[in-house]
């Protein structure tokens, strides 16, 4: 379990699976979050069976659940995918699934959460995250944090019917740490 200012991320389980496949159907948070699978509770099951730890070398996904700290119900998802140890790198994606918390400050808070475990637990030099042109919430959120632009993959992905940019943003472990927002935002846990 890892805990932010606002967050705790945690594994998923079978429990979880529900309101996973609630926000999965929500349309508004597909376009969003493309990092899941399926909208079949089947396969939001078989997926949280087989979720990988950090502590597993060949993990190369890890996904988790992302609970308002002070109750502990269900905000969002939260991801490490496409983890490259030989190169020390890593991709992370989230999401916030409750519509009314997407401007509260959880974002944030997950993406330290997710960063100290990409450069601090594994280890790893970089992390990066894709962002489609039309997120204009999620595109300037991760640019306004820190990431930096790296590549645009024009017209890349479909979504609604229609082309749109893929953007590859970037951030390296020394850039992390001189930002002066994160031990901020860590000490006010």
């Amino acid at each position: 379990m890892w805990k932010g200012r606002k967050i705790i991320m945690r594994q998923p389980q079978v429990k979880d699976a529900p309101i996973l496949q609630k926000w999965y159907m929500d349309k508004e948070f597909r376009q969003l979050y493309d990092a899941y699978s399926s909208i079949s509770l089947d396969s939001i099951l078989q997926e949280i069976q087989e979720t990988s730890n950090l502590d597993d070398p060949k993990a190369a996904r890890v996904n988790f659940i992302v609970l308002q700290k002070r109750d502990e119900l269900p905000i969002g998802v939260a991801g490490i995918r496409n983890i490259d140890r030989q190169n020390g790198n890593a991709e992370i994606v989230l999401g916030i699934g409750e519509k009314e918390k997407r401007l509260a400050g959880y974002g944030i808070d997950m993406m330290i959460v997710l960063l100290d475990i990409v450069f601090y637990q594994l280890g790893f030099e970089k992390c990066y995250l894709h962002v489609h042109d039309n997120n204009d919430l999620g595109l300037n959120s991760a640019l306004n944090f820190g990431f930096k632009a790296e590549g645009r993959l024009r017209k890349h992905s479909l979504v609604e019917g229609k082309y749109v940019d893929l953007w590859i943003l970037a951030i390296l472990k020394d850039e992390y740490e001189e930002l002066p927002i994160v031990p901020k935002w860590k000490e006010k846990k």
